[in-house]
């Protein structure tokens, strides 16, 4: 039943997420991986939310000349991450903008490791190690003055993390913008240039069977015999992270119909 989906499904993520944890531990970089780092990849050719990607488009490509951060807020694993970088993939976005980078900030961040990551992006390699937080802030702040530059911030958890990174883009009048994703409408509003925060909505029925079936068949046609049940099992599960967990799981397994009956 469903209480058992849930439970299978809950069980995979905390696998994953544990082989996320573990394999960090050997990495010198102290930011914990994310809920979104897991479900970025796994789902890059978003199904979904079409009507959501033009609208945010429309403000990325458009809008004032100065510069402007169009926020995406929602609950964790609801698909925000793989929504930003769709749209910062899109090639008419990318070939709008002089310069392009991204970075993830997480609950727990180094504003100094924010830098250089962003300056090894947009500058290339450089010695760099040596100076100090502010000069490192004030180099990348006097070049991306001369840009029109798209940045994507994904998953920032509180304002300061925010304050520490705008000081970088203020001044701009490039028609530059940023992408910011947050759980927290709070930190969306706080961040607010001149589009307001966009609420990602949950997946509809449709949307999650679609999300499923991708999942699940790569490609190969769904036989009509799972359709019911295999939609049954979409409409109980409304989060990306989930959908894809439990694709994750099906996947593994043969496509019979017992299969789905037994997580229906």
């Amino acid at each position: 039943d469903i209480k058992l989906i849930n439970k299978d499904v809950s069980e995979n993520c905390k696998r994953k997420k544990i082989d996320m944890n573990q394999a960090a531990k050997g990495s010198t970089n102290p930011v914990p991986p994310s809920l979104s780092a897991i479900t970025a990849g796994a789902n890059e050719e978003m199904v979904g939310f079409q009507d959501v990607m033009d609208k945010l488009k429309l403000q990325l490509l458009g809008g004032s000349d100065q510069l402007d951060v169009i926020s995406i807020y929602g609950m964790p694993g609801n698909g925000k991450t793989t929504l930003a970088k769709k749209i910062y993939n899109d090639p008419a976005v990318g070939s709008h903008f002089d310069v392009r980078t991204m970075c993830y900030v997480t609950q727990v961040y180094s504003w100094r490791e924010l830098l250089l990551d962003i300056l090894k992006d947009v500058l290339g390699p450089a010695e760099c190690t040596k100076k100090e937080d502010g000069e490192l802030a004030n180099e990348l702040r006097r070049y991306l003055l001369t840009k029109r530059f798209l940045i994507l911030i994904d998953d920032v958890w509180g304002t300061a993390a925010w304050d520490n990174l705008h000081m970088c883009f203020q001044g701009s009048q490039n028609r530059s913008r940023v992408i910011l994703t947050t759980r927290l409408y709070e930190v969306a509003d706080y961040a607010k240039c001149k589009s307001d925060p966009h609420h990602l909505r949950l997946f509809t029925d449709d949307e999650s069977w679609m999300l499923l079936k991708e999942e699940v068949f790569r490609g190969e046609i769904c036989p009509p015999e799972l359709g019911e049940v295999g939609l049954r099992i979409a409409k109980s599960l409304w989060r990306a992270a989930t959908l894809c967990c439990l694709s994750s799981w099906c996947s593994q397994r043969e496509k019979e119909e017992s299969i789905f009956v037994e997580k229906s």
